[in-house]
């Protein structure tokens, strides 16, 4: 913290009334230890500013205290000749070359001290800028962890899905399908219908699913994804009811659609939901084609066996 020249001033002149009122009162007929005193103790002033502000304190104290002291001792027609020759003698020299040792050594102190300070304010600079980092790398930390945990409870959630959809059970592959795809789309219901000649069957069904939901019972949505072979959005459909599904996509094995997956609820029904239906429906194609082929397999045995019979 800089001190004001006013304050130096202030106590320069504090200091040099002090020491001249015990002069006078320790000697009263010396005309304040003028010519007598060597070194003269108005010096203590000096010393005593030196070595707390160092150059500017000696720089400021010395004018001062010698200035008050020749006033009040010295005539003012002879004051500057007089004090300059008692300045010249060598106990004032003396005490002068002490001041400025101490000056300097308090400077050196100074200019320590607020390099110091300096050092120390970049430190805490540095310190703020570091818990400040620290914070950002923890939180940083807690995101990633978050997401690894979700990655794992994810992956454990699609071998599950994946296991159930190559396990060889129907019902099961389409459960594990509506399941994966109405996490995915965050979808309020969702379906699996096998065909049956003409007609569909519920094969598995998730959330609040009405299979007579629609007008007569027809769901347009699956209707047309079953007539076209392609995956269909109802909003795409110009006579598509409220109660219709949002997205349909066709089961195909082959060049032959088995079934049809359908989704209600969704909130984002674009071409990325829709290209996310196909493919559950692409991979719930494969369990449908397994159940077809063993079923072709079991009634070739049959075959094979009745003619054997014969």
């Amino acid at each position: 913290m800089r001190i004001s020249n006013r304050r130096l001033l202030a106590e320069a002149g504090a200091g040099t009334a002090l020491v001249l009122g015990c002069v006078a009162i320790g000697f009263p007929a010396s005309h304040l230890g003028w010519g007598t005193l060597r070194p003269h103790p108005v010096w203590l002033v000096v010393l005593a500013l030196a070595a707390r502000y160092g150059a500017r304190g000696l720089v400021v104290a010395v004018p001062v205290a010698w200035g008050g002291l020749t006033l009040l001792a010295v005539p003012r027609q002879v004051a500057s000749t007089q004090a300059l020759a008692v300045l010249a003698g060598p106990p004032e020299l003396g005490a002068l070359a002490a001041a400025i040792m101490v000056s300097w050594i308090a400077s050196v102190h100074e200019r320590r001290v607020q390099a110091l300070e300096g050092r120390c304010q970049a430190l805490t600079t540095r310190a703020t800028h570091d818990a400040a980092s620290l914070g950002e790398l923890r939180r940083a930390a807690l995101a990633l962890r978050a997401r690894n945990d979700r990655l794992d409870l994810a992956l454990t959630f699609l071998r599950d899905v994946a296991r159930r959809i190559d396990g060889g059970d129907l019902s099961a592959a389409a459960e594990a399908a509506l399941a994966l795809v109405v996490a995915r789309l965050g979808a309020r219901a969702g379906a699996v219908e096998a065909r049956v000649g003409e007609a569909l069957s519920l094969l598995a069904t998730a959330g609040a699913w009405d299979a007579a939901a629609s007008p007569g019972g027809t769901d347009e949505t699956v209707a047309e994804a079953l007539r076209t072979g392609e995956p269909v959005r109802a909003v795409d459909l110009p006579g598509a009811a409220p109660d219709d599904s949002d997205l349909a996509a066709p089961i195909l094995v082959g060049s032959e659609t088995v079934g049809v997956l359908a989704v209600r609820g969704v909130a984002r029904v674009g071409a990325a939901a829709l290209r996310d239906l196909t493919v559950v429906a692409e991979w719930l194609a494969t369990a449908f084609a397994r159940v077809h082929a063993r079923r072709a397999g079991e009634r070739g045995d049959r075959i094979g066996g009745s003619a054997a019979n014969v």
